[in-house]
């Protein structure tokens, strides 16, 4: 016998506010994106934004997809200093906060022992045996390949890649413009040679420029490289014309201090130029004392060029060593000094060899006061060949 629905008492269901499970209930998961939108926009610390992708599969997506985000928070770290393991391993390297002043508790993975080439956007610059370049991202793991800067130069019994190959330098981060970054190569040993690179070329381009001494560094400053001579000459090589055109050099700046230099540019967009002023000992290596730093505006049509030395870069922090030159407002990360200058004191070197054998210490240089900090992050005295240390900027994008 089939039941009538209609003659049958329904049941009523109600509901209470209070039965209705809300977000806070089903979990962090389901907190309004625009609510996490705005958290996000707020952090800067590469740790925090790790922390906010752990939280769930959810955040973490956010996070992933956040990309203006990140390119911000991009430009916002604190370099850490890339150090020697413990062993001085050939795959991996430590890390060392200048703000906690001591080594992080991690290592990364770094298949190169070796002198890293520079450290540019959060990459790693190495030099293969063959001269080709090897881009590495240590957080990310991700590595990028160019072709051979040059040919292997005759003199194989003394020669050593990381050396040959002196500086390398990114316009622009290849995870955030794969198309659309270039890179420029300063090689054989004393900086003589300049090659030019831009993604999706199959070789180098190279630069010549004739009657310098060789260059001790370049940079990539609004939207050019520039280049600096031992003897105090400044060039702008500006390679926006394309590929298959050659690149316009101009000399912009004639009268900048000699000797070696490095570039960097303030966190409100001026090009600095630093003098590391060493006492050599001849035990125990060059003894950085005190740097100066100039102030330094290119020669541009009727406008001469400026150079400036200045007592003070205000709250800016300037992490400097060989290979990488960087720079962040130090109002932005506690414990971090203002008007300071951190630099690594990898230049001890040994009597029958010119090659750092290692690092020793670091330091921050005071321009207030004119005093050197020392951080002591290798407390033994290297045994044998160590991988030199080199400033670099936390990225996970």
């Amino acid at each position: 016998m089939i039941e009538d629905s209609k003659s049958k008492p329904q049941k009523v269901m109600s509901t209470t506010l209070e039965d209705t499970p809300m977000p806070s209930d089903l979990g962090w998961a389901w907190l309004p994106n625009l609510l996490l939108d705005s958290i996000l926009e707020k952090l800067i610390p590469i740790s925090d934004h790790i922390r906010f992708s752990a939280v769930c599969k959810h955040w973490k997506s956010l996070a992933l997809h956040h990309k203006q985000q990140r390119v911000k928070s991009h430009h916002n770290q604190l370099p850490m200093l890339m150090i020697p393991t413990k062993h001085n391993s050939g795959g991996r390297r430590g890390l060392y906060g200048v703000t906690q002043r001591k080594p992080y508790n991690f290592e990364l993975y770094v298949p190169y022992k070796k002198r890293c080439c520079g450290s540019s956007h959060g990459w790693l610059a190495c030099a293969d045996d063959n001269l080709a370049i090897t881009l590495l991202n240590p957080f990310t793991g991700r590595t990028i390949r160019l072709p051979p800067v040059t040919e292997v130069p005759p003199q194989a019994e003394t020669f050593k890649c990381e050396y040959y190959i002196n500086k390398v330098v990114l316009s622009a981060d290849p995870c955030l413009f794969p198309n659309d970054y270039e890179v420029l190569v300063l090689y054989d040993h004393a900086g003589h040679k300049i090659a030019h690179l831009k993604s999706g070329d199959d070789g180098w381009s190279h630069i010549v420029i004739r009657t310098v001494i060789g260059f001790c560094d370049l940079i990539y400053h609004e939207g050019r490289f520039l280049v600096v001579s031992y003897d105090g000459l400044v060039f702008s090589i500006d390679t926006s014309s394309g590929s298959t055109a050659k690149p316009d050099i101009i000399l912009v700046v004639k009268h900048a201090p000699q000797g070696g230099a490095t570039l960097v540019e303030s966190s409100s967009g001026e090009l600095l130029l630093i003098r590391k002023l060493d006492v050599f000992d001849f035990w125990f290596g060059k003894m950085t004392q005190s740097f100066k730093v100039y102030r330094v505006e290119c020669a541009c049509g009727d406008r001469p060029e400026q150079v400036e030395e200045i007592e003070s870069i205000g709250n800016d922090a300037l992490f400097l060593d060989y290979n990488a030159s960087m720079r962040v407002s130090a109002l932005d990360f506690p414990g971090c000094q203002p008007n300071c200058i951190y630099f690594v004191a990898d230049d001890w070197t040994g009597h029958l060899n010119e090659e750092p054998q290692g690092p020793l210490h670091m330091g921050a240089f005071n321009l207030e006061n004119r005093r050197t900090e020392t951080h002591q992050y290798c407390i033994d005295r290297p045994k044998g060949n160590r991988t030199p240390s080199i400033w670099i900027l936390p990225t996970i994008v």
